[in-house]
């Protein structure tokens, strides 16, 4: 499992101080780069090598909690490969006050060619750092 702390601010909340539910999408962005940044995967080396990238085609949150300004999350990250072009990513995100699940969420994405902007194979060598994260993440992984 790898964790990603991050503190809400104050243009991530609405009118009462609550985290606005867009915002988990970029609690998600934050987390997944963190993931991908452990894992020894730049999204600019990608693109620049391989000339590719990962494009969005789904996206879900469950809201379980509320949030406010200023309190510390957790987002718990899980990554999977589906295929040889798709890669998903799991969510969770917990108050460190009470360690209370706030919300849950998946992230779909595909990589693309960004010449032609079709489907793509991942490339070996990121396929291969994503495999080790993710068996990392998995034999660290604990129950709540």
């Amino acid at each position: 499992m790898h964790r990603t702390e991050i503190r809400v601010q104050w243009f991530d909340t609405d009118r009462e101080n609550i985290v606005f539910y867009g915002n988990y999408f970029r609690f998600f962005q934050t987390a997944e780069d963190d993931f991908l940044h452990a894992a020894g995967i730049s999204r600019d080396d990608v693109k620049g090598r391989f000339n590719v990238d990962f494009t969005r085609v789904g996206a879900e949150c469950q809201y379980k909690r509320r949030v406010r300004y200023g309190e510390l999350i957790q987002v718990e990250t899980q990554a999977e490969l589906n295929k040889d072009y798709l890669l998903t990513f799991f969510f969770r995100v917990f108050r460190n006050e009470d360690q209370e699940l706030a919300a849950e969420g998946k992230v779909r994405t595909v990589c693309i060619d960004l010449g032609s902007f079709r489907i793509s194979k991942i490339p070996d060598e990121v396929r291969a750092k994503l495999e080790n994260a993710i068996n990392r993440a998995n034999q660290g992984r604990e129950t709540r």
